[in-house]
């Protein structure tokens, strides 16, 4: 080797072909490059194989790695809200440029520091758009002290459902009541004489005995919880005395009066009940064989078992006060109604008492009218409908009248959510007042959801970034 030669390099460059020691094409690695993007490591070299590529799926996520991120412009409207890396353990913090609705980053945690920081080093933020996080909250307050937050509408209607949930549990008894009364006024407005299906024969009395034990040993832990906190200890103290979660421990701490425990409804678990309306049709016509009515619903589709028609029909029957196959001659019968409808839980009463009034069907209807009748769900039931308003129409002009009356309420929930709102107040009412919300947010979650899931355990923040940022 002559080492005086002043020549280094005898290959000749090819810049638009090729970057130096590169083992393939730019143009091969740039279509490698938006398969990985697009589809990840596994599915981006299944087709790779399909396109005649050959590449593993290692290589691709390596191409992806070695992407820069791209460049950062500060946006006026910024949306910020977490999402999740391992549900109730690890979570990260995702930033979207609202007026453009593009990500612009993910932040590794969730913590106050680590959004302070960024918007420490990104200033120019105009507007801030969250939910009733208290760490964001603390977060902008730090980093971005001049911004205006915006307490997103759609986590106020969350938390109000929340809120009143708290109030309709409190009241197990009440809602029972008011289930039972519009069944039976469901069953009267008939012509002729009818009556209800008897209760599932599911609830045998072994299960009836055990849900009664299990009843008993939840009561004795909420009184258990409630006699320590009066005694001053914490809800985290609390929780390790009694064996429970600090969540059951704050749970039973929001009621006054134990929580019963609703009743679940099978409707939709049953391979039986799409071809139920037709078996009660069938028997009060008075086609009652159960072999014959077992054959004909077979012909419709139906795959699940003998057995389970028999205990329909016997449940017919029961309701009927007759037994199976033992049908008076000469005598009719009232004809059997099925009320196939969910038991009214507090969730879905509350469901119910904040939907919009034109999108209500007449059972749902009814039964709002029942509960606003109460005089133990009349106060909540109107201040939940006027805050929802409130929010929906954003009419900030009645939020401090709607925040006195619910102080001064004697709803336990409703007084702390209208101490919380007091709190957190200019937020709220920017909420209800300004057209920015956090639904950009939320679509950007599911689609950076559905990555995360795709990429499995290699989803490290690094990685997930570079194909959600760069997908867009």
């Amino acid at each position: 080797m002559n080492t005086k030669c002043k020549r280094r390099i005898f290959t000749e460059r090819l810049p638009e072909v090729a970057v130096p020691w590169s083992r393939r094409t730019s143009r091969l690695a740039e279509r490698l490059i938006a398969i990985g993007i697009a589809l990840g490591g596994a599915a981006g070299a299944c087709l790779s194989h399909r396109l005649g590529y050959g590449i593993s799926g290692s290589t691709l996520l390596y191409l992806l790695s070695k992407l820069p991120l791209p460049s950062i412009v500060t946006p006026k409207t910024l949306g910020v809200d977490d999402f999740a890396f391992r549900k109730r353990q690890s979570y990260g913090t995702i930033l979207v440029d609202l007026e453009q609705s593009r990500p612009i980053a993910l932040l590794s945690d969730r913590e106050a520091a680590t959004l302070s920081e960024w918007l420490k080093q990104h200033p120019g933020v105009e507007i801030l758009s969250r939910d009733r996080s208290a760490s964001y909250k603390s977060a902008m307050n730090q980093g971005a002290p001049d911004a205006l937050q915006v307490a997103d509408r759609f986590h106020l209607l969350q938390n109000l459902a929340e809120v009143v949930e708290q109030t309709l549990r409190a009241q197990g008894k009440v809602l029972k009541a008011v289930d039972t009364q519009e069944r039976l006024a469901s069953v009267n407005d008939a012509q002729e004489e009818v009556v209800m299906i008897a209760p599932s024969p599911s609830s045998l009395p072994k299960v009836q005995q055990l849900a009664e034990q299990h009843r008993i040993q939840r009561l004795k832990t909420y009184e258990k919880v409630w006699k320590l906190h009066h005694q001053g200890w914490s809800s985290g103290a609390i929780a390790r005395k009694v064996g429970v979660s600090s969540r059951t421990v704050q749970r039973y701490l929001l009621t006054t009066t134990f929580p019963e425990r609703q009743a679940r409804s099978d409707q939709g678990k049953s391979l039986l009940n799409p071809y139920k309306n037709y078996l009660l049709q069938q028997y009060n016509l008075g086609h009652r064989r159960i072999k014959d009515l077992f054959r004909e619903i077979q012909k419709q589709g139906y795959s699940g078992s003998y057995m389970t028609v028999t205990r329909y029909i016997r449940q017919l029957a029961q309701a009927q006060g007759v037994e199976l196959r033992k049908y008076p001659k000469g005598r009719r019968l009232p004809k059997v109604v099925d009320q196939q409808r969910p038991a009214l839980t507090p969730r879905r009463a509350a469901f119910i008492v904040l939907r919009r009034p034109e999108t209500l069907d007449p059972d749902e209807s009814l039964v709002l009218h029942q509960l606003a009748q109460q005089p133990e769900l009349a106060d909540a039931i109107e201040l939940a409908q006027k805050f929802a308003q409130l929010v929906r129409h954003r009419q900030p002009e009645i939020l401090d009248s709607w925040l006195e009356q619910a102080q001064h309420s004697h709803l336990a929930p409703f007084v702390r959510f209208a101490q919380s709102l007091q709190e957190d107040y200019n937020a709220v009412k920017a909420g209800v007042t300004l057209f920015t919300s956090n639904g950009p947010v939320e679509g950007h979650i599911n689609r950076l959801k559905m990555l995360k899931r795709q990429m499995y355990g290699r989803a490290g923040i690094d990685l997930l970034s570079r194909r959600f940022l760069l997908a867009i």
